[in-house]
């Protein structure tokens, strides 16, 4: 005795007769033969036709116009080569070669040597395969005096390729257009008439089925079709059914897997964030002193120039060490990165509140001094210069330093401070170094006082 089917199986009424017979198994092959038979015979003959009446016009064209060349340009050949007149027959040459037709063209004189040759620039666009075929048609060559005596000179050769008659034949592609849609329309013909009452109905009943299906309702009934037959359809219904019950188990399953997923995503992203700033802190710090860079001190001078010049005073501060090279030189650069390192430490022990310090390059560094002007930043730098030439550094002993100072006037570039502050820098250099030198006022200030 035959089980009873499981809880929530469903039943469909045209199963409880029995399997499907053989002829509804069978569906599907014959409905195939008869639509794909219908449809490849028209689309062959009509399509099959248009393109060998199409090719044999081309090929007949293509034909004529490479016979047509011998009247239109053979005279000129003759005379230029009778007159030995190279530029004129290669410009003759080059310009048959640009014909569309024309993959080459050569001339060879009354001994057969060759005299000149063009090849085709559009290089023949051709089709590979049975039509891709090469040939070419020789030309005589015969020069008429004065009096009209023919003299032979040679012959000339054009060349061409079957293939450019099967490339025109892409002209008819409107034509191969309406015939598919001819035969589209025949199809839907066929399909209206055979498919409609056996399989159309069944499908419209499926269509409709899975148009109100979401992920909240899949699985809560199951699909039944109506009608007879008990053909692979009805099958396909009972699959189905099976399908959506595991789908449901597995939208579960997802649900679960994507909490889990949001929350390891939020864990990833919270660590992406922390290098993000991470890098961007290392971007903007020079890696050696632990200071700021010059990208870091172009950002402060950029936002801080602009305030300064309409409102509270701004100064800035270079400062270098005086003979670094020599410490380079004589004790290394491991000596020299370290009494960059102290002198950085340095600087940074005396700097005030508010003040942005960073290493500008090399042993050359940068004091911002928002709020300070000219008098006020020279007597900070003269306090540092002092700081430093008490301190001891690692290696070399007591080091002194030179310093620039320039005070940012209004409608003053950041450009135009820093090259004053440069040259006030120079300055401290020439004058005997381990000093402090302001920078005057800037030429259009000057010259107005």
């Amino acid at each position: 005795m035959a089980s009873p089917p499981a809880p929530g199986t469903p039943i469909l009424r045209d199963q409880q007769a029995g399997p499907p017979d053989a002829a509804g198994g069978a569906l599907a092959a014959r409905l195939l033969r008869v639509i794909f038979g219908c449809y490849f015979a028209v689309a062959t003959v009509v399509t099959a036709g248009q393109m060998i009446t199409e090719y044999r016009s081309a090929h007949r064209r293509l034909e004529a116009d490479i016979q047509a060349m011998e009247r239109t340009f053979g005279p000129g050949l003759a005379d230029a080569l009778w007159g030995f007149n190279e530029r004129v027959l290669r410009g003759i040459l080059n310009g048959i070669a640009e014909m569309p037709v024309v993959v080459g063209v050569e001339v060879r004189d009354e001994r057969g040597r060759l005299v000149e040759r063009a090849v085709a620039s559009h290089g023949g666009r051709r089709v590979s395969g049975l039509f891709d075929r090469p040939f070419a048609r020789d030309f005589d060559l015969v020069y008429r005096d004065e009096v009209g005596r023919p003299h032979p000179v040679g012959r000339w050769t054009v060349r061409s390729n079957d293939g450019i008659a099967f490339d025109q034949v892409t002209d008819t592609l409107v034509v191969i257009l309406i015939n598919s849609v001819l035969k589209t329309l025949a199809l839907w013909v066929i399909f209206w008439a055979v498919v409609r009452r056996m399989v159309g109905r069944p499908l419209a009943e499926i269509s409709r089925f899975v148009r109100r299906l979401d992920a909240d309702s899949l699985g809560a009934r199951p699909l039944r079709l109506t009608g007879r037959g008990g053909h692979e359809l009805h099958l396909l219904a009972e699959v189905f059914n099976g399908m959506a019950a595991k789908l449901r188990r597995a939208f579960d399953d997802n649900a679960a897997l994507m909490r889990d997923l949001r929350e390891a995503n939020a864990t990833l992203q919270a660590r992406v964030e922390e290098r993000t700033r991470d890098l961007a802190r290392l971007a903007r710090t020079d890696q050696l002193t632990g200071l700021d860079n010059r990208r870091a001190l172009d950002e402060r001078l950029a936002q801080a120039a602009p305030r300064a010049a309409g409102g509270p005073a701004f100064s800035l501060v270079l400062c270098d060490i005086d003979h670094f090279k020599g410490i380079n030189d004589r004790y290394g650069h491991a000596v020299g990165d370290a009494v960059l390192v102290a002198f950085a430490g340095t600087l940074r022990g005396g700097i005030r509140p508010g003040d942005a310090l960073g290493r500008w390059g090399g042993e050359e560094f940068m004091i911002l001094c928002p709020g300070a002007g000219l008098d006020a930043a020279r007597a900070f730098a003269e306090g540092m210069r002092r700081r430093v030439e008490a301190a001891e550094m690692p290696g070399i002993g007591v080091r002194t330093c030179s310093f620039g100072v320039a005070e940012l006037h209004a409608g003053e570039s950041v450009d135009g401070v820093l090259a004053r502050a440069d040259a006030a820098l120079y300055a401290a250099k020439r004058n005997g170094r381990n000093r402090v030198e302001a920078a005057g006022l800037p030429l259009g200030r000057r010259s107005a006082a």
